[in-house]
């Protein structure tokens, strides 16, 4: 019952927090953020926990870039039972996004340390789509056009003391929006189903220091196969300093530090490593962690 209030207490400060709408983002922080990508996560950790991810911006001095802020918690409502609320807003281009959605898990035990969760995650998808800024290739109406897509996502999520395995289709219908193509111009675009897997593994070097090796995978039909791969170390369990390469794409160094029992702060800076290189130098990324 203890956590059942912490959690209800953290979703009730993420409201108070508000926020300020691409394909799921892609998160330096994704593994101190999994339930953003999988629904199974929740209630897997010991402590309700409220995330704060924010891009001010993903591309640096590219107009209309990639936009991204995300307020997450979650915790477990009881033994079993794991519950998350989600708020992303992603702006690019001409469009607004927000994604509200909840998350639900069920955890199976194997053994001491050993759990398999179950996620659920049910919602959907704001949009906010401004022709005003443009001209259409296609006979689209003028004006601003806002809609409502529902969606949910299904997840599996196994947690050992010495590693961690995920497996997630985070947005399984597929949903329509705009994207920009030569000349300003916009066209229509749907989103397929987006399925991830990945995992990591916690070495211990020594009393103080632990390296984690950690790998996560994106595969939707008919776009490039995604590849993310980064190596932390963390030192006194305070401290974590790492760097990522994201596939086709970037690479990152980023750091983490405890600020207090219930506080974590991170920065993570992407460097653009694909054609896009020579308009950017990348974009940081903040993680503010409060644990309850």
């Amino acid at each position: 019952m203890k956590k059942t209030y912490k959690f209800l207490g953290a979703v009730a400060l993420l409201f108070s927090l508000g926020v300020s709408a691409q394909q799921t983002p892609e998160y330096t922080f994704w593994r101190q953020n999994m339930s953003l990508i999988n629904p199974a996560y929740v209630g897997s950790t010991e402590k309700t926990e409220i995330n704060i991810i924010s891009y001010k911006d993903q591309f640096n001095g590219v107009h209309d870039g990639p936009q991204t802020q995300s307020l997450s918690a979650q915790g477990s409502f009881s033994d079993k039972v794991g519950i998350g609320l989600e708020l992303v807003s992603d702006r690019v281009f001409i469009q607004k996004e927000t994604n509200v959605f909840v998350n639900f898990s069920y955890k199976l035990s194997f053994g001491e340390g050993k759990n398999l969760f179950l996620g659920l995650k049910a919602g959907g998808s704001f949009f906010n789509v401004d022709f005003t800024r443009l001209q259409t290739q296609d006979q689209i109406n003028q004006g601003e056009v806002s809609k409502f897509n529902p969606n949910f996502g299904l997840g599996a999520y196994y947690k050992a003391d010495k590693y961690f395995v995920s497996l997630s289709a985070p947005r399984i219908l597929q949903s329509e929006r705009y994207e920009e193509v030569a000349g300003g111009a916009a066209q229509e675009a749907t989103d397929a189903t987006l399925v991830m897997f990945g995992g990591g593994y916690y070495y211990d070097l020594n009393e103080n220091i632990q390296i984690i090796p950690a790998l996560m995978t994106r595969y939707v039909e008919g776009a490039p196969f995604g590849l993310d791969f980064n190596v932390s170390a963390r030192f006194y369990k305070k401290f974590e300093l790492g760097g990522s390469y994201r596939l086709n794409d970037s690479m990152s160094v980023m750091a983490s530090f405890e600020v207090a029992e219930m506080l974590d702060l991170g920065f993570a800076y992407d460097f653009a490593t694909s054609d896009i290189k020579s308009q950017t130098s990348g974009g940081p990324e903040f993680l503010l962690r409060i644990k309850l």
